[in-house]
């Protein structure tokens, strides 16, 4: 902020403050988090999970240090749906560590005449 003095030797500072137009009431910030929980609930309805009480707050400087406008807030769970949301991460887990496990087994792990013949150096 730049100060101005008042007055010939008043010694009197004012500071002088730059004008504002409407783009200092955007809303970026919140508008980043909105979309941001749209890509969660999107992601989680994936694997068939609901979470009610997402949504969208500002951060209180006053009692936290995150340093974000916004927050994205999962909402409340009780154990039981805490250990609904989690049984079924853990079977989708489990079902993409079967597929992997799979498709490596179906994979040559080194197919003859591939490694080594283009990167190959003499060493004399």
């Amino acid at each position: 902020m730049n100060s101005n003095v008042f007055g010939a030797g008043l010694g009197i500072s004012l500071p002088l403050a730059e004008e504002v137009g409407p783009e200092y009431f955007d809303e970026t910030d919140r508008e980043e988090a909105v979309a941001a929980g749209v890509q969660l609930v999107n992601g989680l309805r994936k694997f068939d999970i609901e979470l009610d009480g997402i949504g969208v707050s500002p951060v209180c400087d006053k009692c936290t240090v995150l340093r974000e406008a916004y927050v994205v807030e999962l909402g409340h769970l009780t154990p039981a749906e805490a250990v609904e949301v989690a049984t079924k991460l853990h079977t989708y887990d489990a079902e993409f560590r079967r597929m992997r496990e799979e498709i490596k087994a179906l994979t040559p792990a080194n197919p003859e005449g591939k490694e080594g013949a283009e990167g190959a150096t003499s060493t004399e």
